[in-house]
């Protein structure tokens, strides 16, 4: 499977198509700007937190619900107008393993009680939006009764990658050397031990295709549609 292009943000329309949803939500449900401004606030403080360590980066505006944690020795990248939630499922926790690791996360990303554990690098591209899944690079440990103690360094490696506009749904495990590709959906409680295609929906231990999903929402499937829709029962 072909792996995505740098995650530099030159990707801008995609950026502008998550950032319209955004503003229709505001303007649909105004009592959430409270919630949004108590996120920035906290975001603000998490970025001075982390200001002394020149390894963790903040893009713009990032959002912040209760606490992030980031551990380890690794290198930590956030990308612009990040949501993390600590509060609705769990702390969210970035751990790297290694002085080489490295975690970056795209522009308008959303972690929700995620835990990803970085021992070489784990990518999750712009506009994806991950729950309280499990995400590890290395398999932590060997199968061999007599290896399964041999120190972090020794420990065999594959990088992972998260598409963009991806969605993980809750108690997901997505292991070493998994590419996820470009709008795909990942259900609840699902093991990914092998990588998926772009545009379908995967679920299931073991994991299959559930079904395709368009690359493009249709008119009437869209904000728009959903607009008109809510006019006609009104």
């Amino acid at each position: 499977m072909e792996r995505f292009g740098p995650n530099n943000g030159t990707e801008r329309k995609d950026v502008v198509r998550g950032i319209r949803p955004v503003l229709w939500r505001v303007r649909e449900e105004p009592w959430k700007i409270f919630s949004a401004a108590a996120g920035l606030l906290n975001g603000l403080w998490h970025r001075l937190k982390y200001l002394w360590n020149p390894r963790i980066r903040f893009g713009r505006w990032p959002r912040i619900r209760g606490r992030l944690v980031i551990l380890g020795p690794g290198r930590v990248t956030i990308g612009d107008y990040a949501w993390i939630d600590s509060l609705s499922t769990g702390t969210t926790i970035i751990k790297t393993h290694r002085p080489t690791a490295e975690v970056t996360l795209g522009h308008w990303c959303g972690l929700n009680g995620t835990r990803l554990h970085c021992f070489e690098r784990i990518t999750i591209h712009d506009l994806s939006n991950i729950a309280d899944a499990y995400i590890v690079d290395s398999p932590a440990h060997s199968l061999a009764a007599d290896r399964r103690m041999i120190p972090e360094k020794y420990l065999p490696t594959a990088p992972v990658e998260i598409g963009p506009n991806v969605w993980i749904s809750v108690n997901t495990v997505v292991l070493h050397g998994v590419v996820i590709g470009e709008n795909s959906v990942v259900g609840a409680c699902t093991l990914v031990r092998d990588s998926v295609p772009a545009n379908v929906f995967v679920a299931g231990n073991p994991l299959r295709v559930i079904r395709s999903i368009p690359e493009r929402t249709s008119s009437s499937e869209g904000v728009q549609g959903f607009k008109k829709s809510q006019r006609n029962k009104a």
